[in-house]
């Protein structure tokens, strides 16, 4: 049997998100969308290919790619894949952000134009298209939505883990923090803040934010029917606005030893790369 459970896999549509423009990388991915950068350490595979690869094998069936910025370059990638392999045609999904320079927000909302991939009985997994993801880490918050689907049915979901100080892997970039609320056993987002890390004590525990949320479609409903009064553009900022706003959203915590690369600049790839080859 797939990881999923039979009542969530025909339902649940990963949503990847990969219209930006890559600015701090712009030198780099200057012809190349950064979803497309191919990375040494993932046996030259390019970012996007390697998280779909890894979405396949866990037993996805349904997979939206978010597109703007060099959008054709990925259209062509993503067709170039279901040329090879015929199967991937009824997986894979192109979705065009008209307004993905306004933020993230905006290119999550474009799936709402969509009737195909927007609809009720839908749950989404939102993730961005220029993050390298473990396998290990991806299993195990697909076993944790599985495990949660009547949590899923009425309440947005993110993920987090806990790391000190010595497991950053970089103490010059700002971390996206989860301050949670405990009731009973249930872990409840009170808020993402960000902090400066080389800021921070050697003390500090943080709770990282891991980029993945599961949203149902009556919350993305409200983020389209709210989105000219929401102050923000990207998805993080909206969650926070949410809650403000009375939504309760849970937060499940994941090991911390199942990693993931945020390639936001050249330092990261670099980093990422000591550490493929100290594994």
């Amino acid at each position: 049997m797939s990881l999923l459970e039979n009542k969530l896999k025909e339902k649940l549509t990963i949503v990847i998100l990969c219209a930006g423009e890559g600015k701090r990388l712009k030198k780099i991915a200057k012809n190349t969308p950064k979803p497309l950068l191919k990375i040494k350490g993932l046996e030259n595979e390019s970012i996007l290919q390697n998280t779909i690869f890894k979405l396949i094998k866990l037993g996805i069936k349904q997979i939206t790619i978010i597109i703007g910025h060099l959008g054709s370059t990925i259209r062509e990638f993503v067709s170039s894949l279901t040329k090879k392999d015929l199967s991937l045609q009824n997986k894979l999904v192109i979705n065009t952000a008209d307004q993905y320079k306004l933020g993230s927000l905006y290119s999550l909302l474009s799936i709402t134009r969509n009737k195909s991939i927007f609809t009720r009985d839908k749950y989404y997994l939102l993730m961005p298209g220029d993050t390298i993801f473990d396998v290990n880490l991806l299993r195990e918050i697909l076993s944790i939505t599985s495990k949660n689907v009547d949590v899923i049915k009425t309440h947005p979901v993110v993920f987090y883990r806990t790391l000190k100080l010595e497991e950053v892997n970089d103490t010059s970039k700002i971390i996206s923090h989860a301050e949670i609320e405990k009731f009973d056993s249930e872990n409840i987002l009170k808020r993402i803040s960000q902090i400066k890390i080389k800021k921070s004590s050697s003390r500090d525990v943080f709770n990282q934010i891991i980029p993945v949320s599961v949203l149902n479609y009556g919350f993305v409903n409200e983020l389209l029917n709210l989105k000219e009064k929401i102050p923000y553009k990207t998805v993080w900022e909206s969650l926070n606005y949410m809650i403000i706003n009375g939504k309760k959203i849970y937060a499940f915590k994941i090991e911390n030893k199942h990693q993931f690369y945020d390639i936001d600049d050249k330092n990261d790839l670099n980093i990422l790369k000591k550490k493929r080859k100290g594994q």
